[in-house]
């Protein structure tokens, strides 16, 4: 065996320091760029921050393997590596026109390409598989690559292409604060940021089948899954005679997510996992806080235990047809449901602290607080706020740890968090609703409480063969609508005051027809708050703002906290 394959190599370095230092060849094997703008946007958002804050970066780790000549193959790590070499070329592209020749070499020759000698041409620093290549070629060691003229025959030259039309964006925007005159500098503290603040763990493993094995589940879906293996091997590595109780219970935690079927889904749970032990972190503090946790034979084992236990529950949080809701109130089931629906991430911790922990009745009890708390929080916008989820994590915890085991209990620990009836009701009449599903959620439940029935928060109706949301005042009014000014339309169109229910066949023909044409519709309609539409002479801004008073009052009573 080769000299260099005997061992695991590591070393933390910079990602620019990798690329720089190394041949990086992705082999034929392995999947094609599939990064989408999300991804990549992300990812410059996450540097920029890090800059502004002087601070280190850390995306995981890069698995390689040694080939021949002296190259590493990638094993995993191909679309951080590629996507921090396109913006490295946008940045020396950018540079071009800028008279800064000096830089323009630099991050050329030290970070993107390197001689053949051999070949008697310029290279690539990181090559990419067979089916990219060229197309990465023409972009990083090209003299002038032109996104326009470009030949895309598969999906991921879209894809390497957009990402690379983003970090020219990107790099725009950098320099777009600053005069002309410091554009250089200020790039230039971008590439250094690369080549050392960006940090990886650089790992040589050998390429026999046994060794491999510990990296059978990386991929090249980034920071998190990475993030996830990493915990995975440190895990094995802390478990010491009982490895093999260690790699049992992970691997049953990992056999249950699957059922989700979610990108990032190990790490999304290992993070509100350990939110139960330990409260609020976020998903970059993961690999840290199991370090905290795991620090012995015993502990590791213990840790994942609760892992074990916990994966099984987390997956039932999702499914509402789950057999663990066998012996709760239905109404547990129908909570799920929503949840679901309207997808509140920051709740998922404490869902999994109560389903664990509190008795069915008293689950079910707290299911539908949050469900009302949720709803007051998306309306009142403030669920992305990191002030919310500091407190949802501390209740978990307090769940997990035994301090609250009641609904009433939950309550009171949420008060401050709780919006009131009077600021609910305020936020309500202002609520502009952008996404479907949440129209007919809201528009179902406000039905339901009109008609008295029980229970309607949890009327999770999103069947659009069945139900149809219906803008009374259309997004783009024709003719019939003149009386409505453009500037009504923009602001007045998505509002909840604006929104019906319809039953699918009535509305196909509607669109933008007349207030009059629509009224016969509404006036037929089997829901309550669609029908008092049609008792209106006419509709206008005035009608919309006084309908959505008459739902913010009655959604205080759809979603009581109390």
């Amino acid at each position: 065996m080769a000299e260099g394959r005997r061992e695991i190599g590591f070393e933390q370095v910079g990602l620019g320091t990798a690329i720089k230092q190394n041949q990086l060849i992705v082999p034929p094997n392995q999947r094609e760029y599939a990064w989408s703008d999300d991804e990549v946007t992300q990812l410059f958002q996450d540097f920029a921050k890090a800059i502004n804050e002087d601070a280190d970066y850390f995306l995981g780790t890069i698995v390689t393997i040694p080939g021949g000549n002296g190259a590493l193959e990638v094993a995993d790590g191909q679309q951080r590596l590629a996507t921090t070499a396109l913006l490295l070329a946008a940045i020396r592209d950018y540079l071009k026109d800028k008279n800064e020749p000096v830089l323009v070499e630099s991050i050329n020759n030290d970070f993107l390409t390197g001689i053949d000698r051999l070949k008697r041409e310029r290279l690539p620093k990181l090559q990419l598989n067979i089916d990219d290549n060229d197309l990465f070629k023409s972009i990083v060691a090209g003299d002038a690559f032109d996104p326009s003229t470009a030949d895309l025959t598969r999906p991921s030259h879209a894809l390497l292409v957009d990402a690379y039309k983003e970090a020219l964006t990107h790099v725009h925007n950098i320099v777009a604060i600053v005069d002309e005159k410091q554009h250089g500098d200020f790039l230039n503290r971008w590439v250094s940021f690369v080549e050392h603040n960006a940090l990886v763990v650089l790992l040589r493993v050998p390429d026999d089948a046994d060794a491999y094995k510990m990296f059978e589940t990386l991929n090249d879906r980034g920071l998190r899954t990475s993030q996830a293996d990493l915990v995975k091997n440190y895990l094995f590595g802390r478990s010491g005679d009982r490895f093999t109780e260690v790699q049992t219970r992970w691997s049953y935690m990992r056999g249950a997510l699957e059922a989700l079927d979610e990108d990032d889904i190990t790490i999304n749970f290992l993070r509100h996992a350990l939110v139960l032990l330990r409260g609020y972190l976020s998903a970059a503090d993961v690999y840290d806080a199991v370090q905290a946790v795991a620090r012995s034979e015993q502990s590791t084992v213990t840790f994942a235990t609760h892992l074990e236990n916990l994966a099984n529950i987390y997956v039932a949080t999702f499914n509402p047809e789950h057999e663990r809701w066998n012996g709760y109130p239905q109404s547990a089931r129908s909570a799920i449901e929503v949840f679901n629906l309207v997808n509140i991430k920051p709740m998922r911790a404490l869902l999994l602290a109560i389903a664990a922990k509190m008795g069915t009745r008293e689950a079910a009890e707290a299911f539908a607080f949050l469900l009302s708390l949720g709803v007051r929080l998306l309306i009142a916008a403030t669920v992305r706020s990191g002030s919310v989820e500091t407190p949802l994590s501390a209740a978990a915890k307090d769940i997990f740890d035994g301090k609250i085991s009641t609904a009433s209990q939950l309550k009171d620990q949420l008060k401050a968090l709780t919006p009131s009836d009077a600021q609910f009701q305020e936020a309500f009449e202002r609520a502009r609703v952008s996404t479907a599903k949440f129209g007919r959620y809201y528009l179902r439940s406000l039905e339901s409480a009109a008609k008295s029935e029980g229970e309607p928060w949890f009327i999770p109706q999103d069947d659009r063969s069945i139900i149809n949301l219906e803008h009374v005042l259309p997004l783009r009014p024709e003719d019939n609508w003149g009386h409505v000014t453009d500037e009504d339309v923009g602001q007045y169109s998505k509002r909840l005051g604006n929104l019906v229910l319809l039953r699918a066949s009535d509305n196909s023909d509607l669109k933008s027809a007349s207030f009059e044409e629509k009224r016969e519709v509404y006036e037929r309609s089997p829901y309550v708050l669609t029908n008092q539409v049609s008792e209106l002479a006419e509709w206008n801004v005035e009608a919309i703002v006084q309908r959505q008073k008459a739902l913010a009052e009655l959604a205080v009573k759809t979603w009581p906290t109390t």
